[in-house]
């Protein structure tokens, strides 16, 4: 493939194709239990468990996941009422930085085309939020990168939080169900509070281990190799050894794994070369982690040793020891 047009469209059909797994695929099921319990809800039934939280590390591909997922549940979906207007059953949102909990009832009311500012008070903006998400028909509210809701100063200011997120899942005559996304920091929203805990499900997105996911790896590498970029594996490729440093340079990130093998193959191309190779995936990991040569998990001799979070320690500025008086 030498056309550059050609090796474009290539790289963006590819971006966007969406690689599915087991764990997508239990995501959906999941999500659909839950939009049948709001259902439920809204028909007298159901319990208190109103909140489902997804938790991942950076990379393991939880926000892909569940954007995907989104558009397969049907309630979910945006429809024109008996009025012409439209109804969004579900908002989906990036929790803004820094955010306080006025920061998130403003970015709520702004997401919904409403004017809000941090002037108001607090208590008077969520029960704007709280009516306001009860007339729109919002019965489902997706919090991404949650896990920034708790950088508060104190643990008081973590519990105010704590109580506004329960105040969301008990409007009056409206049962919101809310979805929360982030990495294992968000763990502590439902550490220490009980209520909260009761009221939640939990998904973990564990990240990818080798050897009890090396079928997982290998279906990975053959889908966007062999299927969709027509690449000629190299042998060193499906060895124990290079799968090792594929999941060690990923840490275990599904997300950052596909993108990595995409990549990979992309260079392979570019260079009008019909194998793909392990240099491929070291000149990616070179690029992205800015890591010394010699600290390469694709090509280092020690690569079991090598700490991926640690790639630019060496740049970071020691603090100066004082010296004796």
């Amino acid at each position: 493939m030498t056309a550059t047009n050609e090796l474009r469209a290539l790289r963006v059909r590819e971006t966007n194709r969406y690689f599915e797994t087991g764990r997508c695929l239990e995501l959906v099921k999941r999500l659909t239990e839950f939009e049948d319990h709001a259902l439920d809800c809204l028909a007298g039934g159901g319990s208190r468990r109103r909140s489902f939280i997804v938790i991942g590390e950076s990379g393991s591909g939880k926000s892909t996941s569940l954007e995907r997922a989104f558009t397969r549940i049907k309630s979910f979906q945006p429809y024109q009422n008996e009025y012409g207007e439209t109804v969004r059953p579900l908002i989906s949102i990036e929790v803004p930085k820094p955010c306080s909990t006025k920061d998130l009832a403003i970015r709520i009311l702004h997401e919904m085309g409403l004017p809000a500012s941090n002037r108001a008070n607090e208590h008077e903006l969520y029960e704007t939020v709280k009516q306001q998400l009860r007339e729109r028909r919002v019965l489902f509210l997706h919090l991404d990168e949650a896990q920034d809701l708790l950088r508060a100063p104190t643990a008081a200011a973590v519990r105010s939080l704590q109580d506004r997120l329960k105040s969301l899942i008990a409007i009056p005559d409206w049962p919101l169900h809310t979805i929360y996304s982030g990495v294992p920091d968000l763990a502590r929203l439902v550490t220490g509070d009980l209520q909260l805990a009761n009221r939640s499900l939990v998904m973990r997105f564990e990240p990818v281990r080798f050897p009890s996911d090396k079928p997982l790896i290998e279906k990975l590498l053959c889908d966007v190799a062999v299927d969709h970029c027509d690449l000629v594996l190299a042998d060193e490729l499906m060895t124990a050894d290079f799968l090792g440093r594929l999941v060690a340079s990923t840490d275990g990130g599904l997300g950052t794994m596909i993108e990595m093998v995409r990549a990979a193959c992309f260079a392979a191309l570019g260079r009008n070369r019909k194998n793909l190779t392990a240099r491929d995936f070291a000149g990616f990991y070179d690029r992205a982690s800015g890591s010394l040569r010699g600290d390469n998990i694709i090509t280092s001799p020690r690569w079991r040793d090598i700490d991926r979070s640690n790639a630019l320690t060496d740049l970071v500025a020691q603090p100066s020891k004082k010296k004796k008086q």
